[in-house]
């Protein structure tokens, strides 16, 4: 049997939004803005339009709470973070998101360290696909379930054997279920900084870090899945990454490779390209891409998605999304009026 809340929850969106945009704290709170057009896997007919409009990182209970509505479903979340000394912190965000026609997505994650271990748990439980919430969210980099409902969880455990070496493992659980091992390392890249006065040398030159380079290595087997895994990542203090990531077995192979820059097109500017080839996932888009940016526009920041991928039969599926997000305390002080310090 089918139940649609439609009227209910539409009303129900209205209540929310305005009740948040009313309590919100207006040098923490932004206003989201969206449009996407996507072309569904394998659909030769015209492509999909949603519109939406949300508040984000709205302070509540020493959190921050965010709400957005579309023409598809209304999306809640609730993110803290605790501090716990001498352990360290806690984060966790939940989100919990309902289609006009009643379909469910709830999805919970905890990160927390204490002392050399880290821990990430992660979990959803849906009853309608992804794609009825978001229609880009199969295209991510980090594979979707893309089952018309289900639950799944995944684990990662990293442990500081040394301040360059880290053993991670963990799993994935629900559609196609596998766990993996394996050691990371990383070595910073320095040069040697020229003396302010070169005529009194320093006796111990100064260095700084231009780069940092990360090696992975291991194993993971389960349901469909057997081989090797070996990843290298780049990064600079300026922003700019790039990562690659392999895997290989018998009847097992897999490729993800992304690409992230920061102020290439000015200050305050983001951009990054990914891609993934995995035909062993059964649960996920096998083949994904896209590119992400983020411009500064005026008072907000101008975003752009593009994302596409093929599904196991081989049919092609795109689509693109536009945003803009506003911080509220640009409407209110549309002009940057600050005070003059006087009581």
């Amino acid at each position: 049997m089918s139940v649609s809340f439609r009227p209910s929850l539409r009303r129900a969106a209205l209540v929310v939004l305005t009740g948040a945009c009313l309590s919100a704290h207006a040098a923490a709170t932004s206003l989201d803005f969206g449009v996407t057009y996507v072309s569904p896997l394998g659909s030769p007919q015209a492509g999909l339009l949603v519109g939406r409009v949300g508040v984000a990182d709205v302070p509540l209970f020493g959190g921050q709470f965010g709400v957005d509505a579309s023409n598809l479903a209304l999306d809640a979340s609730y993110a803290r973070t605790l501090a716990i000394p001498p352990a360290g912190a806690v984060t966790s965000r939940t989100d919990l998101a309902v289609t006009w026609q009643g379909g469910l997505r709830l999805l919970s994650r905890v990160t927390g360290g204490l002392g050399p271990v880290a821990l990430n748990v992660g979990g959803a439980y849906f009853t309608a696909p992804v794609t009825a919430f978001d229609p880009l969210a199969a295209w991510t980099l980090a594979p979707a379930d893309t089952r018309p409902s289900g639950w799944n969880v995944d684990l990662t455990v990293r442990y500081r054997v040394s301040r360059t070496l880290i053993a991670v493992g963990g799993g994935e659980f629900g559609a196609q279920a596998s766990g993996f091992l394996g050691v990371e390392g990383r070595q910073d890249l320095t040069q040697v900084v020229a003396p302010a006065d070169p005529e009194v040398p320093d006796s111990e030159p100064e260095t700084e870090t231009v780069g940092t380079v990360t090696w992975r290595l291991g194993a993971r087997a389960g349901q469909g899945v057997l081989g090797a895994t070996a990843g290298v990542s780049y990064s600079t203090p300026a922003g700019f990454g790039v990562n690659v990531d392999a895997l290989l077995g018998p009847d097992s192979l897999g490729l993800t490779a992304s690409l992230g820059a920061a102020d290439l097109f000015g200050e305050g500017s983001t951009l990054n390209l990914y891609g993934a080839y995995e035909p062993w996932r059964w649960a996920a888009v096998p083949v994904r891409f896209g590119l992400e940016s983020a411009l500064p526009a005026g008072p907000g920041t101008l975003t752009l998605d593009l994302r596409g991928g093929l599904d196991a039969q081989g049919a092609a599926g795109y689509g693109a999304r536009v945003g803009y997000r506003l911080p509220l305390d640009a409407l209110l002080n549309p002009a940057g009026e600050e005070g003059d310090g006087t009581p």
